[in-house]
């Protein structure tokens, strides 16, 4: 799950060369390439352009998953080109990485920037060729309309597609929502979590997960029987004990959120909301979880969030084990 397992390509196969004018559209023929070194397929669920001041446009995609070391195709068309000089398109596109039940998400951003010439109807066709090293992403700019005429004027093709470069739009996560929380607070991998309430021996050391796994155990089953946190009630009440599952539930971190998954035959509750096995809940700030659905007072943990800069730096987990008190 970690994000260098999400490596695309992009770039654009020009195909043909030929001139753009104004007055007229441009075609980017789009290729997506998915680089995975780990054997995991890619998913693409979306893909918007930007021109000029305009809002962006989702462009509708005929594929969404990419076998690793495969590619696809894609069409982007512009709008029509109504001044002459240097335009810019901004691409944005959005995948995401699944293993199992999780997946990971993220947005990328690029930029393609070409010259329109003035419209000259009784001008000869010229064929605009931009240097890669000039601005960033060098390909032959095409249109439609005039393909053939320069095929029988010998105009020269680039026959290999142009890299573009790319990079993540952090910003743009926020904005699609495909990271973190609505309100823009995201939770790093990094975030520190700190473990209060909890009798010596039941839970891990305080700070960050570093399971390879990236996901914490949590039930009746000591840690060293293979949960990392252990939750089980005083002495004396060994047989309401036995009403939490050796494996209830699991935390972990994905797309910036931080998440439970309901693991136990009989489920639990987190706050109002009674979850059943194998649900997923995000964890918010304030939020309780209760491990015992029919005895809610016993037993609970509260999560709350330590937040700098719109980012948790620290997660708390409180042992609660009554009503009320700690």
């Amino acid at each position: 799950m970690c994000p260098v397992c999400v490596n695309l390509d992009l770039s654009l196969n020009a195909g043909a060369a030929s001139s753009v004018r104004e007055g007229g559209k441009l075609a980017l023929p789009l290729t997506i390439r998915n680089a995975s070194n780990v054997g995991r397929p890619l998913f693409v669920s979306g893909l918007w352009i930007t021109e000029d001041d305009a809002p962006p446009r989702e462009i509708k995609l005929p594929f969404e998953r990419i076998d690793p070391q495969q590619t696809a195709n894609v069409a982007v068309r512009t709008e029509i080109l109504k001044h002459a000089g240097v335009h810019q398109v901004d691409l944005l596109i959005a995948v995401s990485t699944r293993y199992q039940w999780r997946q990971e998400e993220f947005v990328f951003s690029s930029n393609i920037i070409f010259p329109v010439e003035p419209k000259d109807p009784g001008g000869p066709a010229t064929t605009i060729n931009v240097n890669a090293n000039e601005v960033g992403a060098g390909f032959t700019v095409y249109n439609p309309t005039r393909i053939e005429a320069d095929r029988s004027a010998g105009a020269p093709r680039q026959l290999e597609p142009v890299k573009l470069s790319h990079k993540r739009a952090d910003a743009a996560e926020r904005e699609y929502l495909k990271r973190g929380f609505d309100n823009g607070t995201k939770v790093p991998r990094n975030v520190e979590l700190i473990w209060r309430g909890f009798e010596h021996g039941q839970v891990p050391p305080d700070g960050p997960i570093v399971k390879p796994s990236g996901m914490l155990l949590v039930g009746r089953n000591s840690r060293q029987a293979g949960n990392d946190i252990c939750l089980r009630l005083a002495e004396g009440q060994e047989q309401l004990s036995l009403s939490i599952s050796r494996l209830l539930f699991s935390l972990y971190i994905e797309s910036g959120a931080f998440k439970l998954r309901a693991e136990g035959q009989h489920g639990l509750c987190v706050s109002d909301k009674q979850l059943r096995r194998t649900e997923t809940v995000i964890l918010q700030s304030g939020d309780i979880i209760r491990p015992l659905v029919h005895n809610p007072s016993v037993l609970a943990i509260r999560v709350d969030f330590e937040i700098e800069h719109r980012d948790v730096r620290r997660i708390i987990l409180t042992r609660e084990y009554a009503e009320g008190s700690l």
